[in-house]
């Protein structure tokens, strides 16, 4: 296959890209920088209960730049970017390997035993399968989706809990090095389908206004969410009270947590709210119109308002998270708050954030980007191969998790939360397989196959670990 990216012979491109790798090198710096008082001292480097954590927090870093220099290099058709993008991925993917063997090492067992450990393992494959698919099927443009997905998932670690803790007895086993390994590798292979699909429906014409209703629905469906849960009449934010001695939620009834308000930050959430909800119906009203260009760019200029609005939702959250104590009348007592309560919502927020962003991007340079894609029929068949490949690996995965059950709990199945959404996954893609076989799906119909999927890999993966615990409650 031709190089997909080529230098620019435009002199605003060569401009940009000149000051691409500055902006991004001083940026991952100047992170660094503030981030000294977190990564001074041992504990988190090589040993101790948080082993690796804080390679991993410098690997986060490169992926960021990374992210952003391989966007950059899709939108602006510059090779030395893609080359600096790889650099940056490269280091970050050795600082990650290193956080993987650190814990490995402290731990004394393979770090597949919780969720944190988990995502340590499937964003590591991503990036493993990033750099594989750039090697072997010469696709440079695959780390503008990969490695902010990866980006993510590091982020999501940054709260989730970190110690290691003594294997359980259910866990002593080595089907659980074969079991969560091959969850991991497929879960890893089918986010690269997703980035494939995504890339086709580029391809196929799919316009940035309909990504625009896309990206509108998910943020207005994560901050209709986090504004009906946790955003009361008075614009307070909820969170869940944290016992920063016993480093858990402090709670007030079975299955009741202390809910700490901060004031006045649930307004920006809600501006948010609003600013997707009008885009989304703006944009869907354009096609009813007899000015749809302008309808059109009041739904660009409302989405664009509602990113701000994200982004400044994030900063104060960060913020006032990490002020100190919140104290409540009613108890005569200061409670902290922290995200590890409240994963879903960095994630959720990090997710929105990061789509708006790349919605923007492919707006800004949806020709450049167009024109570097291969042939539909390459991202077609590429969808097909990467389904092919991790659907066995699920297949072993669950028939490896029902042998380890029964020899565990005498057992093969128990209908627990995460082996139904296990099976609810495989039957998804058996599905597209079998369509594709016997029926000839392909094209857009494959594409939107692989996207509904990847949307039940993330929910199997982490939507069942905190909405349905059951028995797997540690992953």
């Amino acid at each position: 296959m031709e190089r997909a990216i080529t230098h620019s012979t435009e002199h605003s491109h060569l401009g940009a890209g000149s000051w691409t790798p500055l902006v991004v090198g001083v940026s991952s710096f100047t992170l660094l920088a503030i981030s000294v008082p977190h990564l001074i001292g041992s504990e988190g480097w090589l040993a101790g209960g948080r082993a690796g954590e804080k390679f991993l927090f410098v690997a986060l870093i490169a992926y960021l730049g990374a992210s952003v220099l391989y966007g950059t290099s899709v939108a602006l058709h510059q090779t030395d970017l893609y080359e600096r993008a790889k650099w940056f991925a490269g280091g970050g993917l050795t600082l990650h390997t290193v956080a993987i063997l650190a814990r490995w090492t402290s731990s004394g067992h393979a770090p597949l035993s919780d969720i944190y450990e988990m995502v340590l393992v499937f964003s590591w494959a991503v990036v493993v399968f990033n750099a594989v698919a750039e090697w072997k099927l010469n696709l440079p443009f695959f780390g503008a989706i990969t490695l902010p997905i990866a980006s993510l998932a590091l982020i999501l670690m940054q709260v989730l809990p970190s110690e290691i803790h003594p294997l359980v007895p259910a866990l002593q086993s080595t089907w659980l090095q074969i079991h969560v390994t091959l969850a991991m590798l497929s879960y890893a292979g089918f986010t690269i389908s997703f980035a494939v699909a995504l890339l086709y429906l580029i391809k196929d014409g799919v316009a940035p206004q309909t990504f625009l209703s896309w990206c509108s629905a998910l943020v207005a469906g994560v901050y209709g969410t986090i504004v009906a849960t946790s955003v009361n009449k008075g614009m307070a934010l909820s969170l869940g009270a944290w016992d920063p001695v016993t480093q858990e939620k402090v709670m007030v009834a079975p299955r009741k947590a202390l809910m700490v308000p901060l004031e006045s930050l649930g307004w920006p959430f809600v501006i948010a709210l609003v600013l997707a909800v009008a885009a989304l119906v703006i944009n869907f009203s354009a096609a009813f119109s007899a000015w749809p260009d302008r309808w059109e760019k009041f739904a660009r200029h409302a989405f664009l308002a509602a990113i701000g609005a994200q982004a400044l939702a994030l900063v104060l959250l960060l913020v006032e998270v990490n002020q100190g104590s919140n104290f409540l009348p009613q108890y005569s007592q200061s409670f902290d708050v922290r995200l590890e309560d409240s994963p879903f919502l960095l994630a959720g927020v990090a997710t929105a954030l990061f789509a708006g962003i790349a919605w923007k991007v492919l707006d800004w340079k949806h020709d450049s980007i167009f024109a570097c894609l291969p042939s539909l029929d390459s991202l077609d068949n590429l969808i097909y191969r990467t389904v092919a490949i991790s659907f066995p690996l699920l297949t072993f995965m669950i028939i490896a998790g029902a042998y380890w059950a029964n020899r565990t709990w005498g057992t093969y199945w128990s209908w627990d939360p995460k082996e139904d959404w296990a099976l609810i996954t495989w039957l998804t893609y058996a599905g597209y397989l079998h369509m594709r076989l016997t029926r000839g799906w392909r094209g857009r119909r494959s594409a939107y196959f692989a996207i509904l999927g990847f949307g039940i890999v993330m929910f199997t993966f982490f939507g069942v670990t905190y909405l349905l615990p059951g028995m797997h409650a540690y992953a």
